[in-house]
């Protein structure tokens, strides 16, 4: 008999069978006053379709589906590892796993090893994606300094270094 493997839950996306894809309807705003900043154009509404089809489907407003994605719920959820189930967003991680990179969502600058003062925020799409860490930052220190940091890690020929150095080039 196989033994029973947790699934964690891709991303907040319901796990049932469709039947078929159906096109979305978009119902675009005529008023001038609401224009998407984004998008520099009209703010539009999108409807989705129940699996029950005597219900008519409700649409919700951009900024309603921004609200829910704001919440700390969705949060929660949405930065939580895919491998092994630590919630990045309280600020757990598990050592030596792929996707938690050794840190939850923020990390020191790994470029110079935090000597720059500056914090990497992890790009939680590309961690998902890639099941690997992937962080979004800017070394602080000038770019002289910053290549010295590089080749001091790569002549450092210890396995911890190799290895950070490894796990650095992967995330940066």
């Amino acid at each position: 008999m196989e033994p029973e493997v947790a699934a964690v839950p891709d991303e907040g996306f319901a796990e049932i069978e469709v039947q078929e894809d159906e096109a979305m309807e978009v119902a675009s705003s005529t008023s001038e006053q609401e224009v998407d900043e984004v998008l520099g154009g009209p703010k539009a509404t999108v409807y989705f379709k129940d699996s029950n089809p005597g219900v008519q489907g409700r649409g919700i407003p951009k900024d309603e589906v921004e609200q829910i994605m704001q919440s700390e719920a969705y949060q929660r959820r949405i930065s939580t590892c895919h491998l092994c189930g630590q919630c990045w967003y309280d600020g757990k991680f598990q050592p030596g796993c792929h996707e938690c990179g050794g840190f939850p969502l923020t990390r020191i600058c790994p470029v110079c090893d935090g000597q720059c003062g500056r914090e990497w925020q992890r790009n939680v799409r590309l961690s998902h994606s890639f099941h690997e860490a992937h962080w979004d930052g800017i070394c602080g220190l000038p770019p002289e300094m910053q290549r010295a940091f590089q080749i001091r890690k790569l002549t450092d020929s210890s396995e911890d270094t190799l290895s950070e150095g490894l796990q650095d080039l992967s995330t940066s």
